[in-house]
């Protein structure tokens, strides 16, 4: 008799999907903490200041790549509840610090204390997938959690702007932190780790040695660090472009407005959401994984280049290749799946942080770098604005390091939608 006929029907059905709407809450949670501050926000017209700021603002995601691999560890050692509320109330205090920020010191340990928050959000859901779905459901559910997540981001973005013209900046900053405390008790009270043994698939590892026996056959997968690179090479850079420079490049480069901008960023996140979803329940039904990201890379790479460099092929044109950018890009996210599916049920949480560590150094590196030749940019041509060339240039390691994932995306291993059960 399989697992699957040993199972007892769980006595509250709805339950399972009332801990993953608030997974999807707390990755959305902190996600709009990430985005919410920006260089106009911090320093106003102060050109002099961005670089020095824009390194302030990169302290969440080098706290987010840091801490990955031992919160995934302590995830699915200790699982998905107490830990998780603990990372809530960190990005809640984060949020509280940097509303009271007055030097880019102060925003550097705010930012930093949200990054060690937010790292529970991503690991901690896909961990929660693993333990209350079905194994045949997760790729559909990873994206779900990110189509779902997409729009509930800009949700909570909308109410930080409003709150921004209401009582500023800072006040909305504060807003929010205090409201993060609040959530963080709705969590701890409302989640559980997993359903019971008697209703899971996946044993909760009580014995130490066995639990770090996993956890080395993780590290010491080759195939685990080649799907590390391959997405965090593809989502890392271009996650950093959309959340920062997106809007001021296409502003200079195609002359128009702000209001055109964002639609041009809105429709990369639509279509990322509706690629994550479609992608994930297409590929399972076709048993299909590597060819997918290929596919989603190349397709990004060649998007990525129409868009960014001459000739510019006017509004309507780019608007679509936004949408297919983020439609391809989202195949991505099918690399998750591919670790999770290539790794035990019991230490997904740990083997999808050695990923994210990839996503969020190149993250944080790209942001940095494309800070540093746009300042270069200006004192070269002794001007404060940026101009086409100086983005041209800057942006120019995008399309190097999706060239890099593409090649690594060949190297990584089919799983034809299998979940390994154990490393014997």
């Amino acid at each position: 008799m399989s697992n699957k006929n040993r199972l007892i029907e769980h006595p509250r059905p709805l339950y399972a999907w009332t801990v993953f709407v608030l997974s999807i809450l707390f990755n959305a949670y902190s996600v709009t903490l990430k985005f919410s501050p920006s260089v106009k926000n911090i320093v106003g017209q102060d050109m002099g200041k961005v670089t020095s700021t824009v390194y302030a603002l990169s302290g969440f995601y080098y706290t987010f790549a840091l801490f990955q691999i031992p919160i995934g560890i302590l995830i699915d050692r200790y699982g998905s509840r107490l830990l998780p509320s603990i990372g809530i109330l960190l990005c809640a205090v984060g949020a509280i610090v940097m509303s009271r920020a007055e030097s880019n010191f102060e925003i550097l340990i705010s930012r930093g204390i949200i990054g060690v928050g937010a790292t529970f959000s991503f690991l901690n859901g896909l961990k929660i997938i693993n333990n209350w779905f079905q194994p045949k459901r997760f790729s559909y559910l990873l994206g779900l959690f990110i189509a779902i997540g997409s729009p509930a981001v800009l949700i909570f973005k909308a109410g930080f702007n409003q709150l921004e013209k209401t009582v500023q900046w800072h006040g909305a900053m504060m807003t929010f932190g205090l409201a993060g405390l609040i959530f963080a008790c709705i969590f701890f009270f409302v989640v559980q780790d997993a359903p019971g043994a008697k209703f899971s698939l996946h044993a909760h590892i009580t014995d130490k040695k066995e639990f770090w026996k996993n956890i080395r056959h993780v590290f010491n997968s080759s195939h685990v660090w080649v799907i590390g690179i391959a997405v965090g090479l593809m989502i890392g850079p271009l996650m950093a472009f959309e959340s920062v420079w997106s809007i001021p490049f296409i502003k200079t480069a195609y002359k128009t407005t702000t209001s055109f901008a964002v639609m041009f960023s809105l429709l990369f996140v639509f279509g990322y959401a509706a690629g994550a979803v479609f992608f994930g329940r297409v590929s399972t039904s076709l048993g299909k994984r590597k060819v997918f990201i290929i596919w989603g890379t190349a397709i990004s790479l060649l998007m990525l280049i129409i868009i960014l460099y001459p000739p510019y092929l006017g509004i309507q044109i780019t608007s679509i290749c936004f949408f297919v950018l983020g439609f391809a890009a989202s195949n991505i996210n099918i690399g998750y799946t591919v670790v999770h599916e290539h790794n035990v049920p019991q230490v997904t949480a740990t083997a999808v942080a050695v990923v994210n560590t990839f996503y969020a150094l190149f993250a944080a590196i790209s942001q940095s770098l494309i800070a540093v030749f746009l300042e270069l940019g200006t004192k070269l041509h002794g001007s404060s604005e940026y101009t086409t060339w100086d983005f041209q240039i800057s942006l120019i390691r995008l399309p190097v390091y999706i060239a890099i994932a593409l090649i690594f995306s060949f190297f990584i291993k089919e799983t034809f939608c299998k979940q390994r059960q154990s490393y014997d």
